[in-house]
């Protein structure tokens, strides 16, 4: 029997007056196993300038307040780490898993910890709180778009619903099976969808590891085989854009005429909704907008082109709030009225996409008008622009996509597009 565990060393974080107490902190040992937490001082104190989080020891050459080297103190850390150690094998010889209040007296009789300054704590950790916690930091640390809280949050109570008594350890191979049989079940997800929560989740119970929360780390080896097909990219031909262009709206319609401009204008820069939307007349050069986008923060650098500078030059004198640039309304409302246009239009081919569910294979066919969302814009951007040859490192600097495996997709409907186009030589 094995018994997963954690032995962290840390400062123990004090407050005073609302400040946080950097000097004389109290080393604690946490001890994380079979969703349990134990607390227990080490009785040695240090300052926070002389604390190494990363290695969990004193920083050589230092001393306390108290005068203590930073190689005694580090000696009995280790030596206090190797006593439980100790104790948990004995444990794992007898297969049996010790209750807090037992490893707490195993660990007072073999180590004379001193009293610490505040009450050694034993606690059952919440799964949901610490996920809340992830949220929080997470959110704040790397700067999450209110998109990505939202996707977390999804996650956070797509998991309540599969199981609201679930441990932070729980995720062995076949609970992971089970949630994604759930999520198809369920929520009939398709699988393209379920890959992605299954990424979430996995970066939760990673970060639970690294915190010292979680000591299951079976999703590390968790590769289910989820049976899909390569995504299909849809997009305004040159043809599409022209047609919407010089479509003539009724005058009952007016409101898509905006809507249509923001559409032309995403088509022709690639920009994202989210960035369209912040663009401001601060991000305006002489021949190119320069901005941060909103979602990777990334620098990105976008040349006008005729098209685009054609709309700029039609809303230059009219103002809209916090100076932006283009009448951009919000992201439901313009989803809402783009599918209204695309219908004016006549955009009602069909469009069939193959999915899987499980391991279902499905088709849906819509209406090519009911594939016109705020993305869309950007899909056609990448995939004329490749089709025309422009190169993919060129494209990728415009769009701020990191990486070629994010391109492949439009990349390979391009490749496809062009193997159709040489099939007209066979007619001559």
């Amino acid at each position: 029997m094995i018994i997963k565990r954690n032995i962290i060393f840390s400062l123990e974080k004090r407050k005073k007056n609302g400040l946080e107490i950097v000097e004389n902190l109290p080393i604690r040992v946490r001890i994380i196993y079979a969703g349990e937490r134990l607390d227990l001082s080490t009785g040695y104190r240090v300052d926070l300038t002389k604390w190494d989080e990363g290695k969990q020891r004193v920083k050589p050459s230092t001393t306390n307040k108290l005068k203590q080297a930073a190689s005694e103190i580090n000696a009995s850390l280790t030596k206090i780490e190797s006593i439980i150690q100790d104790i948990f094998k004995v444990y794992e010889v007898k297969e049996e898993i010790p209750s807090l209040s037992i490893l707490k007296e195993d660990i007072n009789a073999k180590i004379k910890i001193q009293t610490p300054i505040v009450e050694n704590k034993t606690t059952k950790i919440n799964f949901f709180e610490t996920f809340n916690q992830f949220l929080r930091e997470c959110a704040k640390e790397d700067n999450w778009t209110i998109s990505t809280i939202k996707k977390y949050t999804t996650l956070r109570n797509n998991l309540e619903k599969f199981d609201r008594r679930i441990s932070l350890d729980s995720f062995d191979h076949k609970k992971l099976d089970k949630y994604l049989d759930y999520l198809v079940t369920k929520h009939k997800y398709k699988n393209t969808t379920l890959e992605k929560h299954l990424k979430f989740l996995k970066r939760f119970l990673k970060w639970g590891v690294n915190k010292g929360f979680i000591t299951n780390d079976d999703y590390k080896s968790y590769f289910p085989k989820i049976k899909k097909v390569s995504k299909k990219v849809i997009f305004l031909t040159k043809n599409d854009i022209d047609r919407i262009k010089s479509f003539q709206i009724p005058a009952e319609k007016q409101y898509l005429e905006r809507v249509r401009d923001v559409l032309i204008f995403s088509c022709f820069s690639g920009m994202r909704y989210s960035d369209l939307y912040a663009l401001t007349w601060d991000d305006m050069k002489s021949d190119s907008l320069e901005f941060i986008t909103k979602k990777t923060d990334d620098k990105i650098i976008v040349e006008l082109n005729d098209h685009t500078r054609a709309i700029i030059d039609k809303y230059r004198y009219t103002r809209f709030p916090k100076n932006k640039v283009l009448p951009v309304i919000s992201n439901q409302k313009y989803n809402d009225y783009l599918k209204e246009l695309g219908e004016l239009i006549g955009f009602n081919d069909t469009v069939k996409e193959v999915y899987f569910r499980g391991n279902d294979r499905l088709e849906s066919v819509k209406p090519m008008c009911s594939h016109f969302t705020s993305h869309i814009g950007r899909r056609s951007f990448i995939c004329n622009g490749l089709y025309m040859g422009i190169p993919v490192h060129i494209m990728m600097k415009w769009t701020g996509h990191s990486d070629y495996d994010s391109m492949r997709p439009y990349i390979d409907t391009v490749d496809s597009m062009r193997s159709k186009a040489m099939e007209i030589f066979n007619k001559m």
